[in-house]
C-alpha cells in the first residue's frame, strides 16, 4: 500500500514538473542586460557614420567586389533603421568642389530628417557639426564606414577613440584603391584601440536573440533582421 501511494506521489510531481517545463516561454533562460549600459553594441547605445559615399570616390575602390561593399553598407543602414540606431551622414567637398553627393541607393535609405553634413576636412571629427552629431546622440558606441578607408575614415576613427568613444570598424564597409592601403589602415586603427568588425556582426549582437521582437518584424522592414540577412548576407556569402 506504502509503494502505491509512494508511486502516486512520484508520478504526480513527475506530471506537474513536465507541466511546468513545458509551460515555459523559448527564452525562459535569456538573462537580459540593460540596453545603455551594455558592454555589447545595442540598438540604444550605438550610432552609425556613414562616410564619404559618393560616386567619384566609390569608383576608385579596388580592395573589395564594388557591388559586394555597397549591399553591406545597404544592409548595415538598414540594419541601423531597424534597431534604432541614429545614422549620421557626411560627404566631403559637394559644395566647395562640386564633388557627387551621397549616392542615391544609400540615400533614400537613410531617414528623411537626417541633413547631410559636408565638409572640407579630411578628418570627420575635425567638422564640429559631425562631432556635436555624435556628440547629441549621447552614445559612446561608433560603427564607421566610409571611403576610402586609409584616409577619411582613418583620422576620424583615431580622434574619436582619443576622445573617448568606442570605435567599431566596419572592416567590410570600407574601400580603398588597393588591398594595402586598406589592410594597412585598418591595421594602424585596431592598433589605436578601434574594434574590427563586419556589419553581419554588428547586426547579430544587437539582435542578441531570436525572441526580439525585431527578428522577424519591423516597421519598413517586414521580415525584420531575418529578412536583412536574406537579402544582404546570405547571397554574397564566400564572395570576400
Amino acid at each position: 500500500m506504502k509503494n502505491g501511494i509512494k508511486f502516486m506521489l512520484t508520478a504526480l510531481y513527475l506530471a506537474v514538473f513536465i507541466v511546468n517545463v513545458s509551460a515555459q516561454s523559448p527564452d525562459a533562460n535569456y538573462v537580459p542586460k540593460d540596453p545603455i549600459t551594455d558592454n555589447l553594441m545595442t540598438g540604444e547605445n550605438t550610432v552609425l557614420l556613414v562616410i564619404d559615399w559618393q560616386s567619384d570616390l566609390i569608383k576608385v575602390v579596388e580592395n573589395i567586389d564594388q557591388q559586394v561593399m555597397m549591399n553591406n553598407l545597404q544592409g548595415i543602414i538598414k540594419t541601423a533603421n531597424l534597431f534604432g540606431v541614429p545614422v549620421i551622414e557626411t560627404t566631403i567637398g559637394v559644395n566647395m568642389t562640386g564633388s557627387a553627393p551621397t549616392v542615391d541607393s544609400i540615400k533614400t535609405l537613410i531617414n528623411s530628417d537626417v541633413v547631410n553634413i559636408d565638409r572640407v576636412s579630411l578628418n570627420a571629427w575635425q567638422n564640429k557639426a559631425v562631432v556635436e552629431a555624435v556628440k547629441k546622440t549621447g552614445r559612446k558606441k561608433i560603427l564607421i564606414t566610409g571611403l576610402w578607408t586609409s584616409g577619411c575614415p582613418t583620422y576620424t576613427a583615431l580622434d574619436a577613440l582619443k576622445d573617448g568613444y568606442e570605435v567599431y570598424l566596419m572592416a567590410d564597409v570600407m574601400g580603398d584603391a588597393t588591398t594595402m592601403a586598406h589592410n594597412m589602415a585598418i591595421d594602424r586603427m585596431v592598433q589605436a584601440g578601434a574594434i574590427p568588425f563586419t556589419w553581419e556582426g554588428a547586426g547579430a549582437e544587437m539582435l542578441r536573440s531570436y525572441t526580439n521582437p525585431k527578428a522577424m518584424k519591423g516597421l519598413k522592414i517586414k521580415g525584420g533582421f531575418v529578412e536583412i540577412m536574406y537579402n544582404h548576407f546570405y547571397p554574397i556569402a564566400g564572395k570576400y
